[in-house]
């Protein structure tokens, strides 16, 4: 018989930043804070195994964006999907921003799932950008 060390397993769920949103958010549900990090990361299967990498007809991993916001309540990550991505542009189109900044403040809200497709969900967004991205900087 081996054992098993799953230490590791619970040490990385454990320091994973939680989702701003989860499969059970109510429409209507926001999340806004300051961004800290913007990246890459591989999208995650739908109904798939727990872990289980989404991948493209040739076996490569699917890339997801993440943004991390500091909320009130702690760090969150906002997976962005395709509507979500939209949500954000047309925030950014608002507000005069030409980029998308560590340190600027971002506000998310689910207002429901898309008439069109059921499992797809619709977003609108607030994007505040720093001081100097807005052109108040030195």
């Amino acid at each position: 018989m081996t054992s098993t060390n799953f230490g590791q397993r619970f040490t990385r769920a454990a320091a994973k930043i939680p989702s701003a949103f989860g499969k059970n958010s109510a429409p209507g549900t926001t999340v806004y804070g300051r961004i800290t990090n913007i990246g890459e990361q591989p999208k995650l299967k739908f109904n798939g195994a727990p872990g289980e990498i989404d991948a493209d007809e040739h076996g490569n991993p699917i890339m997801q964006l993440f943004i991390t916001l500091e909320t009130p309540n702690g760090p969150r990550n906002l997976n962005a999907t395709s509507r979500m991505e939209q949500a954000i542009g047309r925030a950014m189109e608002a507000a005069g921003a030409t980029s998308f900044d560590v340190g600027a403040t971002l506000s998310v809200t689910y207002t429901g799932p898309d008439p069109d497709y059921e499992k797809a969900r619709l977003y609108t967004a607030v994007y505040t950008p720093t001081a100097r991205a807005s052109g108040g900087g030195r």
